[in-house]
């Protein structure tokens, strides 16, 4: 199939990203990716192992929004050492960037699935809580997608970010001699070898940092358990930015099920942080764009997500 790769800037330039489509529309959702800390859209499109290509060949028109500070992207101007309330100021930006994105691309789709990793996995679950308090929402919210991220921060990922200096942006790349070394089977080629590939890392906000390892897991139940619509969640099995087990991802599940119809969340084997990266990921490429068809099935026939 042929596809149509773009950059494009929404929100008066505030926010840039980039657009991956089939050539003519297919009725199947839109997606949007919501890339992770100290990283850009351009994660969602490595050459080679892009997320975005496999979505349009698939049928999808692929978004990926650069988040703000990220990229061109309009920063926040939160303070280094903030530990809560950008994740929701993200997810209100992230908003408006999809009602424009879907006046743009949405003719023909049923809705919007929107998939975040890592940290923007916590910014979507925020932007599904905002999304489900509005009475008439500005575009169709079908599901959302979130992985690489849970609610018990590991250790030593804690005790690593704490040594960063207090300044806007951190090199988190330098702080992974800190962290517990996965298989190096599970890790991206990229990963191993980051000048191989140019591009992908960028400094992160050290407020984003401080946010998922602080903020996030006092914040996270009352996010997640008040997202109305479905959900799919899957964390890495040698994820070593979070504490993983069987109990803690029925616990995060049980949260989503306070208010969602629908939670397919499970470990994801052979993966660490970064799973879509990962030697399986496409194998959970097909998971996101299965999810994104029954989410938009749903529309028409309810019984396909009860719980």
């Amino acid at each position: 199939m042929s596809i149509i790769r773009e950059d494009i800037t929404l929100l008066n330039g505030s926010t840039t990203g980039k657009v991956v489509r089939p050539q003519e529309p297919s009725g199947k959702p839109l997606l949007v990716f919501v890339h992770g800390g100290g990283a850009s859209a351009f994660s969602m499109d490595i050459p080679g192992h892009s997320l975005m290509e496999a979505a349009a060949i698939n049928g999808f028109t692929a978004v990926a929004p650069n988040r703000p500070g990220y990229a061109g992207s309009a920063t926040l101007g939160f303070p280094g050492d903030s530990e809560d309330g950008l994740f929701a100021a993200n997810a209100e930006r992230l908003y408006d960037a999809i009602a424009e994105a879907w006046t743009r691309y949405g003719a023909g789709a049923p809705g919007v699935v929107v998939y975040g990793s890592s940290v923007g996995g916590a910014i979507t679950l925020h932007l599904a809580s905002q999304w489900s308090a509005k009475t008439e929402p500005a575009w169709p919210l079908l599901g959302v997608v979130t992985a690489d991220i849970a609610q018990l921060p590991a250790q030593k990922a804690v005790d690593a970010w704490k040594t960063t200096p207090v300044t806007e942006y951190a090199n988190i790349a330098a702080l992974q001699p800190l962290l517990d070394t996965p298989p190096r089977w599970t890790i991206p080629a990229y990963a191993l070898d980051p000048s191989a590939m140019p591009g992908i890392f960028e400094p992160a906000l050290r407020a984003e940092i401080m946010e998922v390892n602080y903020g996030w897991p006092q914040a996270y139940p009352a996010v997640a358990g008040s997202i109305t619509v479905p959900v799919l969640y899957r964390l890495g099995q040698f994820d070593n930015l979070w504490t993983v087990s069987e109990e803690l991802v029925t616990e995060f599940a049980t949260t989503l099920r306070t208010s969602s119809p629908y939670v397919d969340a499970a470990i994801f084997g052979g993966s660490s942080h970064g799973l879509a990266d990962g030697p399986a990921g496409y194998e959970f490429f097909h998971q996101v764009f299965g999810f994104a068809l029954r989410a938009a099935a749903n529309v028409a026939i309810p019984q396909l997500l009860e719980a």
